[in-house]
C-alpha cells in the first residue's frame, strides 16, 4: 500500500474518531456524568495517538528534523496530559476543574511547544523570502486577525470585573496565545513554497486552524457565561491534535542512506493564488464588517483603516519592485542574446563594470551555479592551511557528492540537471556562512571550507544542516526532485595538516559514506585509528 493511500485511510479514520465523539455527546447529552467520561475519554486517547504519530515520524527522519517532531509531540503530549488531568478532576475525584489550574499550565504548553517547533523549522529552513512584501502580507493578515480577536475575545474578557488578576492573565493567555500560533501559521502559509511543508502543511495548517477556532469558540462562549462541558466545540480540540498528529503520518521523514522518489508531481498553483490574495481577501472580509457591525470610531474601524493603510504601502513596494525586475529581465535578454557559457555565468553572477572583472571572476568560479571552481577552492584552502599554522586556528573540509544526480540527468535530461544543480547551490550558499568558500568541482561533487571549526561536534552540526536542507524537494519543470548528499569530512590539524591530505581524508570519508546507505555524513579517520 502507497503511503499516500495509507495517509487516505488514516485520514478516514480520524473523521470517524471525531464523528464518534460528537455520537457520544449526542446519546449522552441528558446524563452529564456519563457524557465528560466519554469525552475525556475521546480526548485522552486523541492526545495519545497524536504523539506516538508524532515520535514515529521523528524515528524515521534525519537527526537535523528529529527535534521538529519532538516538539510537535511534546505539545501532543501536553494535550494529553490537561485532559488527563481534567478527567481525574471532573470523573475520579469529581470536584470541579480549578481554574486556574494545573490543566491550564499544560493546554499553555501545548500552544508553547507548538511555536517552538515552528520556530526551530523556520530557522533550519532559512528560506530566501520576498522580505518586505512577506512582512506587508503577515502585518495585514496579523492586524485583521487582532482585530476581530480584541472585539470578540479581548475586550469582552477585560471587562470581567469579578475575577482576579491572575485569572484574567492566564484566562488572556490563551487567545495572545492562538494569536502568536496564527502568526507562525501564517508565515507558514505565506512564507514556505517549495520545502517539504508543502507534503504536510495541509494537515498541520488544519490542525493549528481548528486548535486556533476551538479555543477562541470556548474563550467566547465563557465571555458571555454560555460554556458548558459537551459542547459542540468540544470534540475540536481533539480534531485539532490528531490532525497535527497526521502531519507525522503524512511526512516521508527519510533516513540517513535512504532514498526518495525522484519524480512527483506538485500541482500547487491553487495555492500559491491563495497565497496571494489571502491578505485581501481578509481586509476586504474585515471591511465588511466594519460596515455591517460598526458605530463610530471603535477597534473595528482602526483595525480596517489600519489594516487598509498596510496594503496601500505594500502596493507602492511591489509597483517599484516591478519595475526594477522589468529592467532587470530586459538587460538579461540582452546579455543572453549571445549564447554563450559567459553569458549564463553572468545571470547567475553579480553585476560587473567592466570586462576585465567578468573576466576574472569566470577564471575563478563555476560557470553554471556561480560558486567557486576547483582553482579558487585550492588557493583559498592553501591561504587557509598557512593562516591555521600561523595563528593556531582550525578549519573543516567537507567534500559532498548528490546521491541520485545521475537518475535526474537520465529521466529529466541534462537542462534539468543543470537547473537542479543551480538550486542546489543557492542552498549550499544559504547554509554556511559569508567567510566559508563553497566551490564545484565539477559534476555533482563540491567542496567546502568551513573557517573556526574547533571539534567534530561543530562540523557535523554544520553537515547535519546542509544534509536536511538538501534533502527536501527541489520543483524543476514543474516537478518535484530530490536528491540527497553525501558528505565527508576532516579537520585542520586533527586529520591532517596539508592541503592534499585533508582533501584526501574528506573525499575518503564521503565514499564511505556511500558504501553505507548514502545520505549522510562521516568523520575521517585519524592517524591513530588507521593503526588500529
Amino acid at each position: 500500500m502507497t503511503l499516500q493511500r495509507k495517509n487516505v485511510w488514516w485520514f478516514i479514520f480520524l473523521l470517524v474518531y471525531v464523528a464518534l465523539y460528537y455520537v457520544w455527546l449526542s446519546i449522552w447529552k441528558s446524563d452529564h456524568g456519563i457524557l465528560t467520561l466519554g469525552g475525556n475519554l475521546f480526548s485522552i486517547f486523541g492526545g495519545a495517538i497524536s504523539t506516538i504519530w508524532l515520535l514515529l515520524a521523528a524515528n524515521r527522519t534525519s537527526k537535523c528534523g528529529k527535534p521538529f517532531w519532538f516538539l510537535l509531540a511534546a505539545g501532543t503530549y501536553s494535550f494529553f496530559l490537561a485532559q488527563f488531568l481534567w478527567l481525574s478532576y471532573e470523573n475520579i475525584l469529581k470536584i470541579e476543574v480549578p481554574s486556574p489550574g494545573i490543566p491550564d499550565l499544560f493546554f499553555l504548553l501545548q500552544v508553547g511547544f507548538y511555536l517552538a517547533a515552528f520556530s526551530y523549522k523556520v530557522i533550519m529552513e532559512k528560506q530566501q523570502l520576498d522580505f518586505i512584501r512577506f512582512i506587508f502580507d503577515i502585518l495585514i493578515v496579523m492586524t485583521v486577525a487582532f482585530t476581530f480577536s480584541w472585539y470578540f475575545l479581548l475586550q469582552p474578557l477585560i471587562a470581567i470585573s469579578e475575577v482576579s488578576a491572575f485569572s484574567l492573565a492566564v484566562t488572556l493567555a490563551y487567545p495572545i496565545g492562538d494569536l502568536a500560533l496564527l502568526f507562525g501559521l501564517i508565515i507558514l502559509f505565506l512564507g514556505v513554497q517549495q520545502t517539504v511543508f508543502d507534503k504536510t502543511i495541509i494537515f498541520l495548517f488544519l490542525g493549528w486552524l481548528t486548535q486556533i477556532i476551538a479555543d477562541s469558540s470556548f474563550l467566547y462562549y465563557v465571555s458571555i457565561d454560555e460554556y458548558s462541558a459537551g459542547g459542540i466545540g468540544d470534540p475540536l480540540f481533539t480534531l485539532a491534535v490528531l490532525l497535527i498528529g497526521l502531519t507525522g503520518l503524512a511526512s516521508k521523514g527519510e533516513k540517513a542512506g535512504e532514498q526518495v522518489s525522484v519524480i512527483k508531481k506538485r500541482p500547487n498553483r491553487i495555492l500559491n493564488t491563495v497565497r496571494i490574495i489571502f491578505p485581501y481577501i481578509s481586509v476586504a472580509v474585515l471591511f465588511v464588517f466594519m460596515i455591517l457591525r460598526s458605530s463610530g470610531i471603535d477597534t473595528l474601524t482602526i483595525g480596517s483603516g489600519f489594516s487598509i493603510l498596510l496594503v496601500i504601502i505594500r502596493q507602492i513596494f511591489v509597483l517599484t519592485e516591478n519595475q526594477k525586475l522589468l529592467h532587470q529581465v530586459h538587460d538579461t535578454k540582452e546579455i543572453l542574446k549571445t549564447g554563450d557559457t559567459e553569458s549564463k555565468a553572468m545571470v547567475y553572477s553579480p553585476k560587473y563594470s567592466d570586462s576585465e572583472t567578468k573576466i576574472q571572476f569566470l577564471a575563478y568560479h563555476d560557470s553554471l551555479t556561480g560558486l567557486a571552481n576547483r582553482a579558487f577552492f585550492e588557493t583559498m584552502l592553501n591561504q587557509a592551511v598557512s593562516d591555521a599554522q600561523l595563528h593556531n586556528d582550525s578549519f573543516a573540509i567537507m567534500f559532498l557528492d548528490l546521491d541520485n544526480f545521475k537518475q535526474v540527468n537520465d529521466t529529466m535530461g541534462h537542462d534539468a540537471g543543470d537547473q537542479l544543480l543551480i538550486l542546489i547551490a543557492d542552498r549550499l550558499k544559504a547554509c554556511t556562512r559569508k567567510d566559508d568558500v563553497v566551490a564545484r568541482l565539477g559534476g555533482d561533487e563540491f567542496t567546502f571550507l568551513i573557517r573556526n571549526v574547533s571539534n567534530p561536534q561543530n562540523a557535523a552540526f554544520i553537515a547535519e544542516k546542509i544534509i536536511y536542507s538538501l534533502a527536501q524537494p527541489y520543483t524543476v519543470n514543474g516537478q518535484d526532485v530530490s536528491s540527497s548528499p553525501s558528505i565527508g569530512i576532516s579537520l585542520y590539524p586533527l586529520h591532517g595538516t596539508t592541503p592534499s591530505g585533508l582533501l584526501k581524508k574528506a573525499d575518503m570519508a564521503m565514499y564511505q559514506v556511500k558504501e553505507k546507505g548514502k545520505g549522510h555524513y562521516r568523520m575521517a579517520e585519524t592517524e591513530e585509528s588507521l593503526m588500529k
